[in-house]
């Protein structure tokens, strides 16, 4: 049979959703005609509807390596892969081959460059960017603007950051792109006034700015149910569709310890913002964890060389249990740098290793070998020289394993608390996408209890490798667990860390705040202030 009979049957077969037979016939088609981009496109589809991500990214990436470079087909495709969520690393070498083809095209440049950063590679990106801007780009206060955020969340250089989003709004002085990054930059910062202007000159430019109000209001203390703000964020509440409103409104009502209202509002912006998510998926999630304790073994671990050539530390846990405290009390010792939430390993694995934990069998030390070195240089670019870079993202503890082989030298500490405190405050913060069990007081529980059969799996499996410190025990008694955790890592200690509060510096994670005053135990026991609606979502015992 002809590739071009086979190629109608596929269609034919679309054209009535049997995806999975009109695959199969276009790889038969593809085989004879790898050039063929018409039917590779189709069977790319075909995959997409079929959810074979594996395939899926393949066909992609080989599609992308063709067309290159050819600026529309693989600007089509990298619209595709950005909106179904593919890898994007491959998106960015085939622009790249279109810049090298078209050098004096501004317009490819900035694309190139918001790939590049998509994909991960900041440093890259920045060049691109600046080149577009050399070659008089349209639009160049948006330029300084990703610039701004790329200096900012991947590459740690606040005063850069700053400097763009001066450009930015040099160019055009009411960008509220610029104007609320710049809040962000503020609030990360510490300058508690100054964002507050950011966020009330948004909103001056426009009043159903919802986003900079709830901004506004996360930079606000309040003290009194009656505040002008709060009466603001309450009369605007019942029209308005914005998670972030609501999360804004449901701390405030906290810290004016209306807690039942509180909860109606948190309630409200978690129905909203699980609308936009993942389903959480109970079975699928346990099903996770069981491969990962089961493939992620100690004799898995010993099949990689253990070279320690750099000694960086992992803070995990789950999110809201104290990991931003910890980087910050160990940022005061002069032997670490605090590096945030690094993106590098949830991006290897979802770049890299789409079907992850399964196929753990499969990698080889030569993988491991190359990760290894592209995770030295990665570091190199972002730590100074002589200091370990702390990295804190606390859904490492999914990736301990995976990085205890690229990374022999690392060592964890994982922070816990106690899980109804924990529940409360994942509850009150919105987490975004990739916590897709955030959004529900029963898939937080449940998450939670998958989380501690984890790290027990990693406790056994990297022994002194990785210490367990509770968050209680570090803000009652913070001499003698930071002196733990600084004999864990090898490290004197110094009094410095006590003082973390006074430190300059960015923070950027839903802590900003709090991680500025000094140690308290207000939040311990928090939980209480909503045993009823905890009790009403998990059933009576379920907390005691």
């Amino acid at each position: 049979m002809s590739a071009q009979s086979e190629k109608q049957r596929a269609l034919a077969a679309i054209k009535a959703q049997r995806f999975g037979e009109a695959a199969s016939l276009l790889a038969t088609v593809l085989k004879r005609e790898p050039g063929d981009t018409q039917s590779r496109w189709l069977r790319l589809n075909c995959l997409d509807q079929l959810g074979d991500r594996e395939n899926g990214q393949q066909e992609l990436d080989e599609l992308l390596y063709r067309s290159a470079p050819d600026v529309g087909q693989v600007n089509a495709l990298a619209e595709f892969a950005r909106q179904r969520g593919y890898s994007l690393g491959a998106v960015a070498a085939a622009l790249k081959a279109c810049d090298d083809q078209h050098p004096g095209d501004a317009g490819i440049a900035y694309n190139l460059a918001w790939y590049q950063a998509a994909s991960g590679d900041a440093p890259a990106a920045v060049k691109a960017y600046e080149r577009a801007l050399e070659l008089g780009v349209q639009g160049a206060e948006e330029v300084h603007l990703n610039l701004a955020n790329l200096y900012m969340d991947q590459l740690d250089q606040p005063a850069r950051a700053r400097l763009h989003l001066d450009k930015a709004l040099t160019l055009r002085p009411d960008y509220p792109g610029a104007l609320h990054n710049l809040g962000n930059l503020e609030e990360r910062e510490g300058n508690r006034e100054a964002a507050q202007r950011c966020f009330k000159r948004c909103l001056e430019l426009d009043p159903a700015d919802d986003r900079a109000l709830a901004r506004l209001a996360d930079a606000h203390v309040f003290s009194q149910p009656g505040e002008p703000l709060l009466e603001r964020l309450t009369a605007i509440a019942p029209q308005s569709q914005n998670p972030d409103l609501h999360y804004a409104r449901g701390r405030a009502l906290d810290q004016v310890g209306e807690y039942d209202a509180a909860w109606a509002a948190l309630s409200r912006a978690n129905t909203l913002d699980r609308a936009g998510l993942p389903a959480y998926r109970p079975a699928q999630t346990e099903d996770m964890a069981v491969k990962v304790i089961e493939g992620f073994s100690r004799d898995w671990l010993d099949r990689f060389p253990r070279v320690e050539t750099h000694r960086p530390v992992f803070l995990c846990g789950m999110f809201r249990s104290g990991t931003t405290l910890l980087e910050r009390m160990l940022a005061a010792h002069p032997a670490f740098a605090a590096g945030g939430e690094s993106e590098f390993f949830p991006r290897l694995v979802r770049d890299e290793w789409p079907g992850w934990p399964e196929g753990v069998d499969t990698i080889t030390p030569e993988q491991v070998a190359d990760w290894a070195q592209r995770h030295a240089r990665w570091l190199e670019e972002r730590s100074e020289p002589g200091l370990r870079l702390t990295d804190k993202r606390p859904d490492n503890f999914l990736y301990v394993g995976l990085i205890k082989a690229v990374v022999p030298g690392a060592r964890f500490v994982v922070t816990e608390r106690d899980w109804r405190d924990v529940l409360v405050s994942v509850f009150a913060t919105r987490l975004g996408a990739g916590q897709a069990y955030a959004a529900d007081p029963a898939d937080i529980r449940h998450y939670l209890g998958l989380h501690r059969q984890l790290v027990d799996h990693w406790e056994g499996v990297l022994g002194n490798a990785l210490l367990r410190v509770a968050y209680e025990d570090l803000v009652s008694d913070p001499r003698a667990t930071l002196g733990r955790v600084l004999e864990h890592l090898g490290e004197p200690w110094d009094d410095a860390c006590l003082a973390f509060h006074e430190q300059q510096g960015a923070v950027a994670t839903a802590s900003v705040w709090q991680v500025r005053e000094p140690l308290h135990t207000r939040s311990v026991g928090r939980w209480k202030n909503y045993a009823g609606p905890l009790r009403d979502a998990l059933g009576a015992g379920a907390i005691d």
